[in-house]
Order: structure tokens, then C-alpha cells, then sequence
């Protein structure tokens, strides 16, 4: 029987041979001619993070077929191992919201980074497997499936998973431009808009994230000194409308004075009235941001 890997901050040479299906030699031979990136120890040991696997594998799709990071040592995890590398979302989805619920941070770990090593698609696995679980825990609290305090650690759990991605996440060198991430003020979920500053990241913006809770229309001192060329607002859920919507419109009127793109994103923002103005957009996936 194999044994399971256990991501960590590195990976030796024989763990990398084993998720890349290769021997320990070839694995060598691609670090010395330059193929695979690595980190040499004083010692000379080759040390291996889990973003130069993911540059190898961008660059030779063939050996994405190959990946087992996943234990294999029981069915389940067999099943988790075959949905990632397949990419399907439909049947990953429950398998990935029962090691939410229960905290299993490192398989919800293994199972990001391994979906982007084979994937090398943030927003795929934001929109086809985060999204559906987060709205997934909602209804489960909202029926009263889940305590507060559970809804509150399965949340935590992915923020925590999302976080960690970013070791992997290959990002340009390209300087994209700013862009200035936040909430509604009464926002009490800012995953998503966590999840928006990790995409404009890979895509070489240089971001500011306020996290909940930050009202949108106080932000004037922040646009004076980082000059943001676009923002984007999350809302998840509006309790009350018209504060929301004056808040709203103080946003616009300053993405408008330092000609600042807007762009607005989450379920919450179809309970406000965004207007015409050409500056400012409306989005309804990742995959928009992404591509915005």
C-alpha cells in the first residue's frame, strides 16, 4: 500500500517523483537542466515547493495526468483523487463539503492545490467548487443543519484553504495596475471578496483588501493615497437596503472623481440600483473577473 504524502512547506525529490510518476533520477536530471525549479540546501539536498511543481506542470501538461497527491489508502480518498484530476465538480462538491464541515484542513488543502496543478484555473475552482459549497453551508445553517459555530469553522476552513493556495498560484511579473477590494459595510462575509484580490493577484495587480465590515463610502483617504484605477465591492447579503444603496453611490461618485473603474459582484448587489454609468460593471462569476 502507498503512502500517503502529507503536503508540507517542501517537498523532497522522492515525494515529487512520486506525485509526477517518475523516478528520482529524472526528477534530478529536470533540476539540473533547468526544467524543474527547486531550492538547494547548504547541504546540497534539493527542496521543492508546491508552486515549482505547478510551473512544471503548466509547462508540460503530459505529467498533469500523473499527479497523486491525494492518499489513496481508502476508497474515498481513491474517489477524491479521481474527481480532482478529472475535474469533476459535480461529484467533488459533496466530497469537498464534508471535509469542510468536519475541518479535515489538509485534505481541503491537498485538494486545491491539486486541482490547480492539474487545472492551472483559479477561477474555475472558484466558481465550479467554492462557490457551491459556501452557498451549500449557508442553507445548511439556515435550516438548522449547521450551529453558528460550525458555519463559523467550515467558513474559517476554506478561508484557510484559499490562503494557502496562493503558495501555489504562478503569477506575473506583469504590473497590471490597482485595484482596491472590499465590501459593503454591513457585509459579514468576505470570502468572495478575498477570493477576487487572490485572482487580481495572479494576474499582476497590485491590491488593497479591507476585509467586512469597512464602510464602503468612508474609503476617500484610501483613494488620495493608492490611487486605484478600479474597485471591486463584494455583497453576499443586504439587510438594509437604503443605507446600503447611499453607500453605494458615495462609492460611485469617488470611483467616478478619480475615474476608477467599479466593479460589483455578489447575489447582495441585485437589491441595489447600480445605474447606467459606463465606469461601472456588474458581475456574476469569477470567471468575469477573471477576464474584467
Amino acid at each position: 500500500m502507498e503512502k500517503s504524502i502529507q503536503i508540507g512547506p517542501y517537498l523532497s525529490s522522492e515525494d515529487v517523483a512520486r506525485i509526477l510518476s517518475v523516478n528520482v533520477a529524472t526528477v534530478k536530471r529536470w533540476t539540473d537542466l533547468g526544467k524543474l525549479d527547486c531550492i538547494k540546501t547548504a547541504g546540497g539536498h534539493r527542496k521543492f515547493r508546491l508552486r515549482h511543481l505547478a510551473a512544471f506542470v503548466l509547462e508540460h501538461k503530459k505529467y498533469s495526468e500523473h499527479l497523486s497527491l491525494l492518499s489513496t489508502t481508502g476508497p474515498i480518498d481513491f474517489d477524491l483523487n479521481t474527481q480532482v484530476l478529472k475535474g469533476a465538480f459535480d461529484k467533488l462538491i459533496p466530497l469537498f463539503l464534508s471535509k469542510v464541515i468536519v475541518c479535515e484542513y489538509g485534505m481541503i488543502q491537498n485538494i486545491l492545490h491539486n486541482l490547480y496543478m492539474v487545472h492551472q484555473d483559479l477561477a474555475l475552482i472558484y466558481d465550479e467548487l467554492l462557490t457551491p459549497v459556501l452557498h451549500q453551508i449557508g442553507d445548511m445553517w439556515a435550516k438548522g443543519e449547521l450551529s453558528v459555530a460550525q458555519e463559523h469553522l467550515a467558513s474559517q476552513a476554506i478561508r484557510d484553504g484559499i490562503v494557502k493556495l496562493q503558495d501555489v498560484v504562478i503569477k506575473t511579473d506583469t504590473n497590471a495596475g490597482r485595484a482596491f477590494v472590499l465590501t459593503i459595510g454591513t457585509e459579514l462575509h468576505d470570502i468572495p471578496a478575498k477570493m477576487v484580490q487572490h485572482l487580481l493577484e495572479s494576474r499582476g495587480f497590485i491590491t488593497l483588501f479591507s476585509g467586512q465590515a469597512t464602510p464602503a463610502g468612508e474609503t476617500g483617504k484610501v483613494f488620495e493615497s493608492f490611487h486605484p484605477d478600479r474597485v471591486y465591492l463584494s455583497s453576499t447579503y443586504i439587510e438594509n437596503i437604503e443605507m446600503a444603496q447611499q453607500e453605494f453611490n458615495e462609492l460611485a461618485a469617488r470611483c467616478d472623481q478619480y475615474e476608477a473603474r467599479l466593479f460589483c459582484g455578489g447575489v447582495g448587489m441585485n437589491q441595489l440600483t447600480l445605474g447606467q454609468k459606463t465606469h461601472i460593471k456588474r458581475l456574476t462569476s469569477f470567471k468575469e473577473v477573471q477576464s474584467s
